[in-house]
Protein backbone atom coordinates (compact mmCIF):
# COMPACT_ATOMS: atom_id res chain seq x y z
CA UNK A 1 0.00 0.00 0.00
CA UNK A 2 2.92 2.33 0.72
CA UNK A 3 4.34 1.77 -2.75
CA UNK A 4 1.00 2.74 -4.31
CA UNK A 5 0.95 5.88 -2.15
CA UNK A 6 4.50 6.73 -3.26
CA UNK A 7 3.53 6.33 -6.91
CA UNK A 8 0.44 8.53 -6.44
CA UNK A 9 2.45 11.22 -4.66
CA UNK A 10 5.04 11.15 -7.45
CA UNK A 11 2.24 11.59 -9.99
CA UNK A 12 0.85 14.47 -7.92
CA UNK A 13 4.33 16.04 -7.84
CA UNK A 14 4.55 15.78 -11.62
CA UNK A 15 1.16 17.43 -12.04
CA UNK A 16 2.20 20.10 -9.55
CA UNK A 17 5.38 20.75 -11.51
CA UNK A 18 3.26 21.15 -14.64
CA UNK A 19 1.11 23.70 -12.76
CA UNK A 20 4.24 25.60 -11.73
CA UNK A 21 5.45 25.71 -15.34
CA UNK A 22 2.06 27.05 -16.43
CA UNK A 23 2.17 29.68 -13.70
CA UNK A 24 5.75 30.83 -14.17
CA UNK A 25 6.20 30.53 -17.90
CA UNK A 26 2.72 31.25 -19.23
CA UNK A 27 1.32 33.29 -16.27
CA UNK A 28 -1.90 31.28 -16.09
CA UNK A 29 -3.39 28.35 -14.20
CA UNK A 30 -5.57 25.36 -14.99
CA UNK A 31 -8.52 24.35 -12.83
CA UNK A 32 -8.70 20.85 -14.31
CA UNK A 33 -4.99 20.23 -13.76
CA UNK A 34 -5.20 21.60 -10.22
CA UNK A 35 -8.18 19.34 -9.49
CA UNK A 36 -6.29 16.32 -10.83
CA UNK A 37 -3.24 17.25 -8.73
CA UNK A 38 -5.38 17.55 -5.59
CA UNK A 39 -7.34 14.36 -6.28
CA UNK A 40 -4.28 12.20 -6.85
CA UNK A 41 -2.57 13.62 -3.76
CA UNK A 42 -5.69 13.04 -1.62
CA UNK A 43 -5.91 9.45 -2.82
CA UNK A 44 -2.25 8.96 -1.88
CA UNK A 45 -2.92 10.48 1.55
CA UNK A 46 -5.89 8.14 2.08
CA UNK A 47 -3.72 5.12 1.23
CA UNK A 48 -0.98 6.35 3.55
CA UNK A 49 -3.51 6.90 6.33
CA UNK A 50 -4.96 3.42 5.89
CA UNK A 51 -1.51 1.93 6.13
CA UNK A 52 -0.59 3.98 9.21
CA UNK A 53 -3.75 3.02 11.09
CA UNK A 54 -3.59 -0.68 10.16
CA UNK A 55 0.12 -1.38 10.69
CA UNK A 56 2.68 -1.09 13.48
CA UNK A 57 4.06 2.37 14.22
CA UNK A 58 6.66 3.61 11.73
CA UNK A 59 7.83 7.10 12.67
CA UNK A 60 8.94 8.11 9.16
CA UNK A 61 5.48 7.29 7.78
CA UNK A 62 3.87 9.30 10.59
CA UNK A 63 6.17 12.26 9.97
CA UNK A 64 5.49 12.07 6.23
CA UNK A 65 1.73 11.99 6.86
CA UNK A 66 1.98 15.06 9.10
CA UNK A 67 3.92 16.97 6.44
CA UNK A 68 1.48 15.88 3.74
CA UNK A 69 -1.41 17.17 5.87
CA UNK A 70 0.40 20.49 6.32
CA UNK A 71 0.95 20.61 2.56
CA UNK A 72 -2.77 19.89 2.12
CA UNK A 73 -3.65 22.90 4.25
CA UNK A 74 -1.16 24.97 2.28
CA UNK A 75 -2.86 23.84 -0.93
CA UNK A 76 -6.24 24.83 0.50
CA UNK A 77 -4.87 28.29 1.30
CA UNK A 78 -3.59 28.58 -2.28
CA UNK A 79 -7.02 27.53 -3.56
CA UNK A 80 -8.72 30.13 -1.37
CA UNK A 81 -6.35 32.82 -2.62
CA UNK A 82 -7.01 31.82 -6.20
CA UNK A 83 -10.78 31.73 -5.78
CA UNK A 84 -10.68 35.13 -4.08
CA UNK A 85 -9.04 36.60 -7.16
CA UNK A 86 -11.54 37.82 -9.80
CA UNK A 87 -9.24 36.54 -12.56
CA UNK A 88 -9.45 32.77 -11.89
CA UNK A 89 -6.94 31.94 -14.61
CA UNK A 90 -4.08 33.76 -12.87
CA UNK A 91 -1.62 31.63 -10.89
CA UNK A 92 -1.43 31.76 -7.08
CA UNK A 93 1.54 33.47 -5.37
CA UNK A 94 4.71 31.52 -6.09
CA UNK A 95 6.00 31.96 -2.53
CA UNK A 96 3.02 29.98 -1.25
CA UNK A 97 3.45 27.43 -4.03
CA UNK A 98 7.10 27.02 -3.05
CA UNK A 99 6.25 26.39 0.62
CA UNK A 100 3.52 23.93 -0.37
CA UNK A 101 5.90 22.09 -2.68
CA UNK A 102 8.76 22.04 -0.15
CA UNK A 103 6.55 20.42 2.48
CA UNK A 104 5.19 17.86 0.04
CA UNK A 105 8.58 16.93 -1.44
CA UNK A 106 10.10 16.59 2.04
CA UNK A 107 7.20 14.34 3.02
CA UNK A 108 7.67 12.27 -0.13
CA UNK A 109 11.37 11.85 0.61
CA UNK A 110 10.57 10.73 4.17
CA UNK A 111 8.04 8.27 2.81
CA UNK A 112 10.54 6.81 0.33
CA UNK A 113 13.21 6.66 3.04
CA UNK A 114 10.82 4.81 5.34
CA UNK A 115 9.90 2.39 2.58
CA UNK A 116 13.50 1.62 1.60
CA UNK A 117 14.78 1.38 5.20
CA UNK A 118 12.17 -0.54 7.24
Amino acid sequence: MILAAIVLFCLAAGLGLWLVVLGVRYRRGSRALAAGHAGVALLGLVLLGRHIFSSPVHMLYNDAALLFILALFGGLVLLALRMGNPDHRSPPPMVGVSLHAAMAITALLLLVLGYTHP
